[in-house]
């Protein structure tokens, strides 16, 4: 049966959370752009300081009590595998994360053994993500142009989740994590993602763009699953949102949650598929 729209909840839109949301957008979506544009430094410096950032919420959220030591070893440790990855290669800035997630690993047990697992998960998180960013950025030609697909398509799986889930409604998603996800959500980030994603591939060249449309619903689930994956971490720690750094939205990592996944699966997209079949 569909909802009659005199059912349908339309005050969460005059709402000044809502209001918060659309304005950080409007001011944030124009800056990562152009840093995508550019490339070089300003892109690299951004993927840097938005890792570092979510980096210290990730943090936050597993033990709020963590040792200085411990902390600054996991900033250096991602710092240090994103400048090796953007001036180096991500393949070897990945290397090096491996060998320091256990490093860390080892230093967090020492303090907390039940928790240093979840401590050195910060690092391939935030350093895994960042690297996958630099490495669609770096793709000959094609570099800002599958980044600016992939940001289409999470921007517009969080937009459609957002407005599908509050106009319907219905059955939760998955309650005991995200008690306001909803399956109508995750129908309307995936519908305009797939409608955007094809839209922005057909724009900027893509080869086959009709690839662009299928895989955008794959990126739509990927960022709900990295969703879900901080809401988790969220309800286990007690807190609404990672941080308060970005009004409307909450933490940084509150912004990028669903970035980080549909990123590494981009990137596995690209080199098991993609680059093959050369859809861009």
């Amino acid at each position: 049966m569909e909802p009659r729209l005199d059912a349908l909840d339309l005050s969460t839109f005059a709402s000044p959370n809502f209001r918060q949301r659309v304005l950080s957008a409007l001011i944030l979506a124009p800056v990562a752009l152009a840093a995508v544009y550019s490339g070089g430094i300003p892109y690299d410096a951004m993927v840097v300081a938005v890792a570092l950032l979510g980096l210290r919420e990730w943090l936050r959220l597993i033990d709020p009590m963590l040792k200085f030591e411990v902390r600054a070893a996991a900033q250096a440790s991602v710092l240090a595998t994103l400048l090796l990855g953007a001036w180096q290669s991500p393949a070897l800035g990945m290397m090096l994360a491996a060998l320091l997630t256990l490093g860390l690993f080892v230093l967090a047990a020492r303090h907390d053994e039940h928790r240093a697992g979840w401590v050195a998960l910060g690092i391939p998180y935030m350093a895994g993500s960042g690297l996958a960013l630099l490495y669609l950025r770096a793709a000959p030609e094609a570099g800002a142009g599958l980044v600016y697909y992939l940001f289409t398509t999470v921007w517009s799986t969080d937009s459609g989740a957002y407005i599908a889930g509050r106009l319907i409604g219905g059955p939760k998603l998955a309650p005991a994590i995200s008690p306001q996800k909803t399956w109508a959500g995750l129908g309307g980030g995936m519908a305009l993602a797939a409608i955007l994603g094809y839209g922005v591939a057909l724009a900027l060249g893509a080869r086959q763009p009709l690839i662009g449309l299928a895989l955008a619903v794959f990126l739509a689930c990927a960022a709900q699953v990295g969703d879900l994956f901080k809401s988790y971490f969220k309800r286990r720690a007690g807190v609404k949102e990672s941080g308060a750094l970005i009004p409307g939205h909450g933490g940084v990592l509150d912004r990028i949650d669903g970035l980080v996944f549909a990123a590494v699966f981009f990137v596995l997209f690209q080199i098991a598929i993609g680059g093959p079949v050369g859809w861009w």
